[in-house]
Formats: structure tokens, C-alpha cells, sequence
């Protein structure tokens, strides 16, 4: 009798350990097996260290498809640079067999906020150099190729451009980047 009663103890034991582990182990889910994750944020590795960093949002909006939106800030100095932010709305097309990864191509709109310099040459001498600021618009594409980790770290390399309308001091816009950032 005694020996029967310590292995249902025993067994009653291990099931008490146990059983809280099943439950657990029922609720954690494999990310890949999960739903998809449609959010992403990236930071521009490249353009930061040119003085124009930019800052990415993504959200997926199926398998091969997204909308995005690209901020950047002009840190350098307005004499050096004449571009002081942009805003690049975009829509991009993947064509990887990950969920929204691989080979993609993109078409993207340019709002770029500059402040041009005017010079006087015609005075000597120089009198300081006056500022025309401007908002201007143009349109752009890129390509490039986005790769995704098992724990939802994105990495991503694009090149492409865009031609701004009106009289811009630059004329058009870079789309260049070393992204990383992380989907959500």
C-alpha cells in the first residue's frame, strides 16, 4: 500500500510540475507561424552619416505590397547643403517569397523643403549671402532588395531618384539607403 501511495504521489508531482508547463508551452507561438506583422520602422544608416538622416515607416499591406513614408532632416549647415528636410511618401512592390522581402521597385513623391543661397556678385565687396526658401515636388523611383531575420530585424539597400519641378536649387533628390530597423 505504501509503495503504491508514494508513486501516485510521485505522479501527482510531476503532473503538478508539469501540467503549467503544457499550458505555457500552447501559448507561445512561432513567429513565422504567427499572424504577419505589418509594421515596420527603419532607420537610414547611409544618409545619417551624409548629415541627412532619415527616418522609414512601412505598413504592409499584403504579401508583395506596401505604403511607406521617408522623413529626413538636413543637420549640416545651410551653407553646405541647401535641401533642410524631405518627406517621401511611397508605394513599394516586392517580388521575394518572404512576406514583403526581396527584390522590390518603388515609386515615391518628393516634398523637399530647401533654402537656396543668392549671391550678389555684381557688389564687391560680397555683402552676406540671402536665403530663398522654397517647398518643392517631384517624383522618383527606386529598387533595391529588403531581407528579414528570423526574429523580425529588416535590412535593407535601395538606390533610385527623382526629378523636383520648379526652379530647385538641386534640381532632384537621391534615394539612396543602408537600412535596419525591425517589423512589428
Amino acid at each position: 500500500m505504501f509503495m503504491s501511495f508514494a508513486r501516485q504521489l510521485f505522479v501527482y508531482c510531476l503532473l503538478v510540475l508539469f501540467f503549467p508547463l503544457q499550458g505555457l508551452s500552447q501559448r507561445m507561438k512561432n513567429d513565422k507561424t504567427g499572424p504577419p506583422r505589418k509594421n515596420e520602422i527603419r532607420v537610414n544608416l547611409f544618409t545619417g552619416l551624409l548629415g541627412l538622416p532619415e527616418l522609414n515607416y512601412e505598413r504592409l499591406l499584403n504579401d508583395n505590397s506596401g505604403l511607406g513614408l521617408a522623413a529626413s532632416v538636413g543637420l549640416e549647415n545651410k551653407e553646405l547643403m541647401a535641401t533642410r528636410a524631405i518627406i517621401l511618401p511611397y508605394y513599394r512592390m516586392y517580388f521575394g517569397k518572404g512576406y514583403a522581402s526581396g527584390f522590390f521597385i518603388e515609386g515615391n513623391m518628393g516634398l523637399s523643403f530647401e533654402q537656396q543661397p543668392q549671391y550678389d556678385w555684381s557688389i564687391w565687396p560680397r555683402p552676406p549671402v540671402q536665403y530663398k526658401s522654397g517647398v518643392y515636388y517631384g517624383l522618383g523611383s527606386a529598387i533595391g532588395v529588403k531581407l528579414e531575420n528570423r526574429n523580425r530585424l529588416i535590412g535593407e539597400v535601395f538606390l533610385g531618384g527623382g526629378r523636383l519641378f520648379g526652379d530647385s536649387y538641386d534640381g532632384g533628390y537621391l534615394r539612396m539607403g543602408v537600412c535596419l530597423g525591425g517589423r512589428w
